[in-house]
This record gives structure tokens, sequence and C-alpha cells, in this order.
């Protein structure tokens, strides 16, 4: 068994037995690595090529846990993207999503202030 540092035990916690969210497919937007836990700290399981196709478990603002070709891993967030409304993101963790990140466009923030999928777009939108 691995023992995790304390902060790391709780993301995976977190992300990993609360399952509030059926996974999602989506794609990577730019080739990334996919780590064996939520840390840049541990060796890359394997490249995830540009338009690789995902199943999106749940996201952190940093992390998604994805799995690839059938094995499960870590992504960064900002390299993971989906189709859909803010209604299919939120609950998988991709809201507040900032320009930087893969997930953001501009049609998933109405308001225009840089953050997609935040309270108030979610509110602006109906919650769809």
């Amino acid at each position: 068994m691995t023992l995790l540092r304390p902060g790391v035990r709780a993301l995976c916690v977190a992300l990993c037995l609360v399952t509030q969210a059926e996974a999602a497919a989506g794609w990577a937007a730019q080739g990334t690595a996919l780590f064996p836990q939520p840390t840049t700290r541990s060796a890359a399981l394997r490249v995830v090529a540009v338009n690789e196709r995902l199943e999106i478990q749940r996201c952190s603002p940093v992390w998604c846990a994805v799995k690839v070709g059938g094995q499960f891993g870590w992504m960064l967030r900002a390299a993971v993207n989906m189709g859909g409304s803010c209604a299919v993101l939120v609950p998988l963790g991709l809201k507040d999503l900032r320009r930087h990140e893969a997930a953001y466009s501009a049609g998933r923030d109405p308001d225009g202030n840089g953050r997609a999928c935040d309270q108030r777009d979610f509110l602006r939108m109906g919650g769809r």
C-alpha cells in the first residue's frame, strides 16, 4: 500500500470516494502526462496524446481523475476538455474555469469575466 501525504490523501478521498456524478466523455486538449497520483512528483504512467479520448471521473481545481484506454490516472485539469453546458461540467467539478484551461469557452462565460461555469454564469444560464 502506498502511503500518501495528508493533503494528497484528502484529495484522493474527496475525488475517489465521492461519486456525485457519472463519468463523462472528454478529450485531452494538449499532450500531457497521466499520473498515478494527483501530484507531479509521481512518475508519469504515460503521455496522453492530443485529442485522445478520456473518461472524466471527477475534477478538483487542479486535477482530474480520468480513465484513458482503460487505465486510471490523474491529469492536470487545464488539459481536459469536454462538450456540453455548465450543467454537465459543474457536477464533475469543472467549474470556475479560467481562460488558460481547455474547457473554458466564451459560450460558457456569458458575463465575460474570464471565469466560465462560475456560480454567476450557472445562475444566469438558469442551471442549463
